[in-house]
């Protein structure tokens, strides 16, 4: 089931690179005018800062931490979003001290900042964990249960946690979609003391996992990957999506179909769909021509349990349009045939490097 989010408070969350057992952490902090709303005759401002030591104080010293704010700036503005402390060294005392220097004035783009937040963690390259506490709801007409479905789909091993924080029954399922959709866990708050306890058990989690684990012993022998027989088309066209199918006698839904360049080494990835429960799915090709491989990788281990070969060729598409045209006006252009949706025709001065673009119009 699709739900949309509308969001009309602020949050705070904050982002961890998994691919460094969680020492790398980026905190997210809501400055958006909502905070200043009170439980309990206090401003939901001073009770976050307040909970921010429950989670500071499970982290040990040297943990890489980074502060980023939203809607502290400027008014109704969705793209008031800032990184006020790089990732480094976590000093206690001195990042408090920038915690307690925002101050709520603007508006709530959640959805922005978790895509940039996302973004920043590389998170189609490596696993990546955030942990959301918020207050409240989207302010900048964008759908975070949207934005979830693209993360989980898009990232290698995109998980989000939230804590609801003062939210009704209703805002709090909207918001829950977050981790449910990722595979993450929501955590719900009312008041100052659960808030603190909700962010004191995520930030012991956090520590657990930065405890250094001891070297595995190396096993006798791999278990055997099981047998996946792939079907893709013998030759594509760049840029273009082919329906590939798999036959897997037992598949986790974090399975996945990528293409790479024949003779990649096990477990690279390049484009990609995860299998899911299904058995047939579309792939994006490479713009570059050459041989590659359809591959099924199983998400435990990266190896890969079956592949189909097949040839990315250029495309022989022609354009037609006028010899010359007046300036600043419209003209006609035809093309012989359409790759993909997104491709576009566009128009740019002789000799422009590839990959420029001026005016265009969608294929």
């Amino acid at each position: 089931m699709h739900r949309t989010l509308t969001w009309t408070a602020g949050f705070l969350f904050l982002t961890v690179g998994a691919s460094h057992a969680a020492d790398d952490v980026m905190i997210v902090y809501d400055g958006s005018n909502s905070m200043w709303g009170q439980i309990d005759g206090a401003a939901k401002i001073e009770i976050a800062r307040e909970a921010m030591g429950s989670l500071l104080g499970e982290w040990a010293d040297g943990t890489n931490v980074g502060l980023m704010a939203y809607g502290h700036r400027r008014e109704a503005d969705c793209g008031d979003i800032e990184t006020i402390v790089q990732p480094a060294p976590l000093e206690r005392d001195a990042f408090m001290e920038r915690v307690q220097a925002i101050t709520p004035r603007g508006k709530t783009p959640l959805t922005a900042a978790v895509e940039e937040a996302a973004q920043v963690l590389a998170f189609r390259d490596n696993p990546a964990t955030v942990i959301l506490i918020t207050d409240g709801v989207e302010t900048c007409q964008r759908d975070p249960c949207a934005l979830a479905d693209q993360l989980e789909t898009a990232g290698v091993g995109f998980t989000a946690h939230v804590v609801g924080f003062d939210l009704s029954g209703e805002d709090q399922e909207a918001v829950a979609c977050l981790a449910d959709r990722t595979g993450g866990r929501f955590l719900a708050a009312d008041n100052a003391d659960e808030l603190s306890s909700a962010l004191g058990e995520v930030g012991e989690t956090l520590a657990q996992a930065t405890v250094e684990e001891p070297e595995p012993e190396p096993e006798p022998e791999e278990p055997a990957l099981p047998s996946v027989e792939v079907t893709a088309p013998e030759t594509a066209t760049i840029g273009s999506t082919v329906e590939v199918e798999w036959n897997a006698p037992e598949q986790s839904e974090r399975d996945m179909m990528t293409i790479v360049p024949l003779g990649t080494e096990d477990g690279e990835v390049g484009n990609y769909i995860r299998v899911r429960d299904d058995s047939a799915g579309t792939l994006q090709v490479p713009a570059n021509t050459g041989f590659y491989e359809v591959r099924y990788v199983v998400n435990d281990g990266r190896g890969t349990a079956g592949s189909a070969e097949i040839e990315v060729v250029d495309a022989a598409i022609t354009l037609e349009a006028p010899e010359n045209a007046t300036s600043g006006a419209a003209f006609a252009v035809s093309w012989s045939d359409s790759i993909h949706p997104q491709d576009y025709v566009t128009i740019v001065p002789m000799g422009a490097e590839e990959g420029e673009s001026g005016a265009y119009i969608r294929t």
